[in-house]
Formats: C-alpha cells, structure tokens, sequence
C-alpha cells in the first residue's frame, strides 16, 4: 500500500470569499464561450499533443496504474470527509 500524502485544501477567509464570488462571476462568463464542432475538436487535437516533460513526474507515478492512484484519492478524501475535517469544494 502506498502511503501518499494528499495536502489539506486551503482555508478560506472572509476577503478571500469575497474575491472568490466576484472571480466567479468573471470565470463564469469566460468559461461559458459557445464552441462549435470544429472548434471542440481543435481543442481535442491541441490537447492531444502536449507532452508533459517527464523530470516532472515522481517515480512512485510511474509505479501505479491510473485506477490505483484515483482509489488512493478517494479514499483519502472519504477519510478527511469521514473525520469532519475541511472539505475540497469541486467545481
């Protein structure tokens, strides 16, 4: 089993949350671009073709299959959810 370390979210303060509300209006209106059928495989192509450099992976990744590693996150979150401590908001 490995015993991978999953950082606690951080925490939020009042200005903070203030920020957020207006950022989030602002990302909503970004994230909302109309795209076509064309334009969305572009962006699938695009994707397709970035490489990641690989002295940016750890070894241990290289060592777990993708299934392994979303099990480790999942339980990791259901034990912090299970423990009342602070929960990652996904958005």
């Amino acid at each position: 089993m490995l015993r991978l370390h999953l950082p606690d979210p951080p925490t939020d303060s009042e200005e903070e949350e203030e920020d957020v509300a207006e950022g989030a209006a602002a990302q909503s209106s970004r994230s909302s671009i109309p795209m076509d059928a064309e334009h969305v495989e572009l962006v699938k192509r695009t994707m397709a073709s970035v490489k990641l450099p690989t002295l940016g992976i750890p070894a241990w990744a290289s060592q777990i299959s993708e299934e392994q590693w979303k099990d480790v996150v999942q339980r990791t979150l259901q034990a912090r959810q299970s423990l009342g401590g602070p929960r990652p908001e996904w958005k």
